[in-house]
């Protein structure tokens, strides 16, 4: 009887060994998720829907891909821009010309790994608006001052790529920011003003291999 119970006993140890040796096993074969994706991954695909008011040079997209040795990464990065400028030129019978401008633009960056992508910065849209105003007519009676006020909104898309090379093997964090100009009239009304969007927005990334 004793001896029967040592049998058992081993047999019970030996089937535990295996079973954490199996374990031991399947967790040193998975990898972490992030590592697992980056590295599969052919491309990468980021979007953003939010829009940001007078973007102030922030990252607005990012994502990381992995490259081979001989790898150069191609990013292209599509915005939509709104643009809001208003100006008010105010002239008076006699008077010299006045003219009044009010200027909006947004422009993109790329960075790999900190370092600005060619061809640097480039700008998704740029609009300045210049109104003059003078009455010299000597048919029409003009007793006071005559305010022309112009006001502009526009919005559209615009899609531009990026290049980087010979960036080495490894994972290569990739980031867009975005900043504007926006330059108003102080004449004009506050409301609705001069103003600089980025609207609706994608990141492509893809590795390249340039001949």
């Amino acid at each position: 009887m004793m001896q029967l119970k040592k049998t058992l006993s081993a047999l019970g140890v030996s089937r535990t060994l295996s079973l954490l040796a199996a374990v031991g096993m399947l967790l040193w074969a998975v990898t972490p998720a992030h590592a697992q994706n980056v590295a599969s991954q052919k491309a990468y695909f980021g979007s953003g829907v939010t829009e940001i008011l007078n973007p102030n040079g922030g990252v607005v997209l990012s994502g990381y891909m992995k490259t081979s040795s001989v790898g150069d990464l191609m990013i292209g990065f599509s915005m939509e821009c709104a643009l809001w400028t208003s100006t008010s030129t105010t002239a008076t019978k006699g008077g010299t010309r006045t003219t009044s401008t009010a200027r909006a633009a947004v422009n993109a960056t790329v960075y790999v790994d900190g370092v600005p992508a060619e061809p640097g910065q480039v700008v998704y849209c740029d609009r300045q608006q210049t109104v003059s105003l003078q009455f010299s007519s000597l048919t029409v009676e003009v007793t006071d001052a005559i305010t022309l006020d112009l006001f502009l909104k526009t919005k559209n898309a615009n899609h531009f790529n990026f290049y980087r090379n010979n960036v080495g093997s490894g994972v290569h964090y990739v980031e867009v920011k975005v900043d504007s100009l926006v330059s108003p009239d102080p004449n004009a009304p506050a409301d609705p003003g001069t103003r600089a969007v980025a609207g609706k927005r994608s990141l492509v990334i893809e590795e390249y291999n340039n001949p």
